[in-house]
């Protein structure tokens, strides 16, 4: 799956549906359709829950959306409490069509590779 539908998707469940820690916003991802033609291909789950949890602790480290990251041995729990100002400016950028080609000629003039720190710092460049 796309890392950049994967940061779109977590901003846009942040903002609509404000879960309250990381079991909910997989439940609530489950709505979205890359998420429904995911499951059904023969990739296996847990790459799309590890994809989820990575950005959505960039995020937080990133300050677009409030959290508490506690690891524990065998997991990692996180807490969510919405997005930040930064986070809806960042969502806003998101949702423009043109954005997601920006990011990739930009990565590509950068040489960066796609993934949730690289993106948070393009976007960034783009909004401000």
């Amino acid at each position: 799956m796309n890392k950049f539908d994967i940061y779109k998707m977590i901003l846009e469940i942040m903002a609509e549906d404000n879960p309250k820690d990381f079991q909910e916003l997989l439940d609530k991802a489950q709505k979205y359709q890359i998420v429904k033609d995911y499951i059904a291909s023969d990739n296996a789950n847990q790459f799309l829950i590890q994809d989820m949890q990575d950005t959505t602790i960039s995020m937080i480290n990133d300050n677009l959306i409030s959290g508490i990251i506690s690891p524990l041995k065998y997991v990692t729990l996180i807490k969510l409490n919405g997005l930040t100002i930064e986070g809806f400016q960042y969502l806003k950028k998101i949702k423009d069509k043109e954005t997601k080609e920006q990011v990739q000629q930009l990565m590509q003039k950068d040489g960066l590779s796609m993934n949730p720190k690289t993106l948070t710092q393009v976007l960034s460049r783009l909004i401000f």
